[in-house]
């Protein structure tokens, strides 16, 4: 008798009235399997979601680890000067990019599969909510890339890492102050 069947059997010593066959413990047990599987792999959620045309986003708890391969797209003008998702001015001028679900704030590296072109860019807003597509760029980092003239790229999204992203937001923060005293002279 195999391993298995003889714990079944013994549970039905144990319940002989609980109803269920070999066949539906057997189902039981491989349903309660894959659920804990389930819970043990994937992203860590924060808890945080927002619903967009009926769909609920989960944002990610980390960026830590985070690679994948899609679609890029980009966006401008009827954006360019409304408030983002993190409440900065979007300027399709600058270098910045949307995500679904991502951390805001976090630094990527995009990647353009067919030209190689690599761009360090922020998340300062949610999108692009087209399916199929994995981050929307602004105007500038779209043409910094090769997505411009196309309208879409495939590329690969990767997360720096923590130890690098608070030095990329300090050099960001005094390259600001530096446009705003040259601006104001």
């Amino acid at each position: 008798m195999s391993g298995i069947k003889r714990v079944l059997c013994r549970h039905r010593m144990a319940f002989p009235h609980c109803g269920l066959g070999f066949a539906g413990i057997l189902v039981a047990c491989l349903l309660a399997a894959s659920l804990l599987a389930g819970c043990a792999s994937g992203p860590k959620r924060s808890g945080k979601s927002y619903v967009i045309n009926g769909k609920r986003y989960y944002i990610l708890a980390s960026s830590d680890g985070y690679k994948e391969k899609g679609l890029a797209s980009w966006y401008g003008e009827p954006f360019h000067g409304r408030k983002t998702a993190s409440g900065e001015v979007y300027d399709m001028n600058e270098i910045s990019a949307a995500h679904k679900t991502l951390p805001l704030h976090t630094w990527v590296e995009v990647i353009n599969t067919d030209t190689r072109e690599k761009l360090l860019l922020r998340i300062n807003d949610r999108g692009p909510f087209v399916d199929g597509r994995i981050i929307d760029l602004s105007k500038a980092a779209a043409r910094k890339i090769g997505v411009y003239r196309p309208g879409t790229a495939k590329v690969v999204v990767v997360a720096v890492p923590k130890s690098h992203q608070r030095q990329l937001n300090d050099k960001r923060l005094r390259a600001k102050k530096l446009k705003g005293t040259v601006a104001s002279r």
